[in-house]
């Protein structure tokens, strides 16, 4: 029984401790200049990363991106491929999608979230 409970604990400290680094992770890039051929300058951009059968990202993502888009007229949004995005998936530290960058209109990393992002979530980090 305490074997159990050992197992349980280290478990617990595990996850704290990976969800530790990824929120290290993406804070370790916020606020430095983030520019992609795609997006520009001037206008707040998100890069949402995707993978040819993610039912995440077609049913929860694609549709919160654009109620966003939507309500902000001036958001750029471009969907790519985790495969064709090496570099970018390995300097963020991509891990999962759906995953999207959020860059502000000034060229500055604003988030990068691993998972599905709500639209007002996202409207609060390009704001």
């Amino acid at each position: 029984m305490l074997e159990r409970a050992f197992l349980v604990i280290a478990i617990v400290l595990l996850v704290v401790a990976l969800r530790w680094y990824i929120m290290w992770r993406q804070h370790q890039h916020r606020g430095q200049q983030f520019t992609h051929a795609d997006l520009p300058l001037g206008r707040p951009g998100i890069i949402a990363l995707t993978t040819r059968h993610c039912m995440q990202c077609e049913r929860l993502q694609k549709p919160a991106l654009q109620r966003l888009q939507a309500q902000r007229h001036d958001v750029t949004v471009l969907w790519r491929n985790v495969a064709d995005e090496p570099e970018l998936v390995k300097q963020f530290g991509i891990m999962t999608v759906p995953s999207t960058v959020v860059r502000g209109a000034n060229g500055e990393l604003r988030h990068i979230n691993l998972g599905y992002t709500d639209e007002h979530t996202l409207l609060q980090q390009i704001a």
